[in-house]
């Protein structure tokens, strides 16, 4: 009987799904990051417990979101902070808003590295003026308005949402760098690769001429594949800057020196990507500091790390971490979330520029072929989904139930090779 069959194939396929991004190993590059890539994917399915999804099904699943992806995890934690830091400020605890927002800073320049918006900077060098203006350090707060105006000359404060003395000093800020000898900005770098200043579009290399005012300034380039350089530049009035840039591979940033610095730039990392594919469980695998190699799950459904397994790297890093895998896949609980009695508080210290599979994903997707939906049938009233073809069909709902339909739309008992497969809501 054909139903059984479907039914059948649907249960023995209903595996817990395991993302696979690439590994954080800096000696891969190019064809070989790809290919240990696929050689995870083998490893971890090898056990016939686990159903890993490969880059290019990753990519699928975040198709057109790359760029917000990028943005969760350079901007979120810079983000918060700066939330943090306006409610302190809201709520007249100014003395206690002021670290909340040099951090935030601090965390929205190195999210400039890999985000294309600079907006939530701006914001957070104006509410630091605002800060410095409320402890009554004016000297302070006309700096932080001149590093605000300087990203967006352009903007100008509200009489409404901003006192008069902090729209005067913000003016006079704005005031002093328009008054000041633009600098001009040539950027060579690899033909094609595109340029962004202050997170605004330039276009492709070579860039000629740009006028910019003087200040600070962020500079990105990015290339297909996921090379790239980030630069930031003290321009100075009336200079005549030339650019050359080299691209790297560091196409996600470039990792902290501190481990916890590590750690927290990881969890961003793979947060931002729970964010846009919130049900399945994340491989998060690679070198350590000290000679070691490191994989671990997350899974944006609980928000929970699983417990890292590691192992020296010996001679051979890749093998040496391929054979940790079935251990960490083993972690995965069949509704495919951590398991309970394995979630873990650390997460490890990985390099987030080492991972060239996941740069490409994010920076320069493949181009994938859109799959359309299935058409729908209406019969008495009910909406059929209908699939036309060979091959094993999955219901995918406990409320779901497959059969044949002959060309006189008379249901069939036996799958034939004539009609279309369709399954809906159960009568």
């Amino acid at each position: 009987m054909f139903l059984p069959l479907i039914l059948a194939a649907a249960l023995a396929d209903d595996k817990p799904e395991l993302l696979v991004v690439g590994l954080h190993l800096p000696e891969l590059m190019g064809d070989a990051a790809n290919d240990a890539a696929d050689r995870a994917v083998e490893s971890l399915e090898r056990g016939g417990t686990i159903h890993a999804l490969g880059p290019l099904d990753v990519s699928r699943r975040i198709q057109g979101r790359e760029a917000l992806v990028l943005e969760a995890f350079g901007l979120g934690a810079g983000r918060q902070k700066l939330k943090d830091a306006q409610l302190l400020y809201d709520r007249a605890n100014v003395e206690e808003a002021l670290p909340e927002v040099e951090e935030a800073v601090a965390l929205l320049q190195r999210g400039m590295a890999v985000s294309t918006s600079s907006r939530e900077l701006t914001d957070s060098y104006i509410l630091l003026g605002m800060i410095r203006v409320a402890l009554g350090e004016d000297k302070g707060a006309s700096s932080a308005f001149r590093k605000a105006a300087a990203l967006d000359v352009g903007r100008e404060l509200d009489a409404v949402n901003f006192p008069p003395h902090v729209i005067e000093l913000y003016d006079g800020a704005r005031s002093d760098i328009v008054k000041k000898s633009p600098a001009t900005v040539h950027v060579q770098t690899s033909v094609g690769a595109r340029v962004f200043l202050d997170g605004k579009d330039l276009g492709q290399a070579p860039v000629e001429s740009m006028r910019v005012v003087p200040g600070e300034h962020y500079l990105l380039v990015r290339a297909a594949g996921g090379a790239s350089r980030f630069e930031q530049l003290a321009i100075t009035a009336g200079e005549n800057r030339v650019v050359d840039v080299a691209l790297e591979s560091q196409g996600l940033g470039v990792a902290l020196a501190d481990n916890p610095g590590r750690s927290r730039q990881v969890k961003d990392l793979y947060r931002a990507l729970g964010e846009y594919d919130d049900k399945t469980t994340i491989l998060i695998a690679g070198a350590l500091p000290g000679g070691q190699v490191g994989a671990q799950l997350y899974a944006p459904l609980s928000g929970n790390f699983s417990r890292a397994v590691t192992a020296e790297a010996g001679d051979d890093a890749l093998g040496s971490l391929l054979d940790l895998l079935p251990t960490v896949g083993g972690y995965l609980s069949d509704r495919g979330d951590v398991r309970t009695d394995r979630v873990g508080a650390q997460v490890l210290p990985l390099d987030v520029g080492a991972n060239p599979v996941l740069a490409g994903l994010l920076y320069d997707p493949p181009s994938l072929t859109p799959v359309a939906p299935p058409p729908v049938v209406e019969k008495a009233g009910v909406p059929w989904w209908v699939w036309a073809g060979s091959g094993a069909v999955l219901a995918g709902a406990g409320t779901a139930v497959a059969v044949v339909l002959s060309a006189d739309e008379t249901p069939a008992t036996e799958a034939t090779d004539q009609g279309s497969i369709v399954f809906g809501p159960m009568p």
